[in-house]
């Protein structure tokens, strides 16, 4: 009796939070840099997050490749968390968020930038990699991301709108302006 009363508690909770009106706050923050490594044997290219203090600089042999450092930016990263239910989500995948500075005429991160300034809209692109290759985050945690800095905004009609990184043009030319800390990220609330 007292077991089935404990998975019909977990039931009722996970179906509580299904029905959530999410309010998402960051949790878990960690500072690092994205770290970019090209190989000069085959010129193949990996991204990976470093919580070191200093961007790793060495260059290795592993494998058939031989890696060296082709640049870094800071950033955070950060799961979300529903201040109403608890759920968690996590974004360990998610190397950082940034905003286009409209560097490539040619790029459609910047055509769509462009298009949804006029509108009062910004778009964050979700930098997200897994094993070293650019992959796009789910749809799911990009609404949360959106919700998430929409939310906290006060002015009317304004919006932030989290889009996939490979919207990008070339991550090699990109010049986009990543957000670098957590205070960035996790501003007062725009009044």
């Amino acid at each position: 009796m007292i077991r089935l009363t404990y998975v019909e508690s977990i039931r009722e909770n996970t179906m509580a939070r299904d029905r959530c009106k999410h309010q998402w706050r960051m949790t878990n923050p960690r500072d690092g840099f994205i770290v970019t490594e090209k190989c000069y044997h085959c010129k193949a290219s990996r991204v990976y997050f470093s919580y070191e203090d200093v961007p790793p600089k060495d260059e290795y042999k592993e494998d058939a490749h031989y890696w060296n450092y082709a640049g870094s930016a800071q950033s955070a990263k950060f799961d979300m968390e529903c201040a109403k239910c608890g759920k968690v989500v996590t974004f360990e995948e998610l190397m950082g968020l940034m905003q286009c500075v409209q560097c490539d005429a040619a790029c459609y991160l910047n055509t769509l930038s462009k298009i949804c300034e006029s509108q009062n809209v910004w778009l964050y692109a979700a930098l997200s990699y897994k094993a070293g290759e650019e992959i796009d985050l789910p749809e799911e945690k990009l609404e949360i991301l959106t919700a998430h800095f929409t939310g906290r905004l006060r002015t009317p009609g304004k919006k932030i709108i989290a889009v996939p990184g490979s919207l990008r043009k070339s991550p090699d030319t990109c010049k986009g302006e990543m957000l670098k800390d957590v205070g960035m990220l996790s501003l007062t609330p725009e009044t």
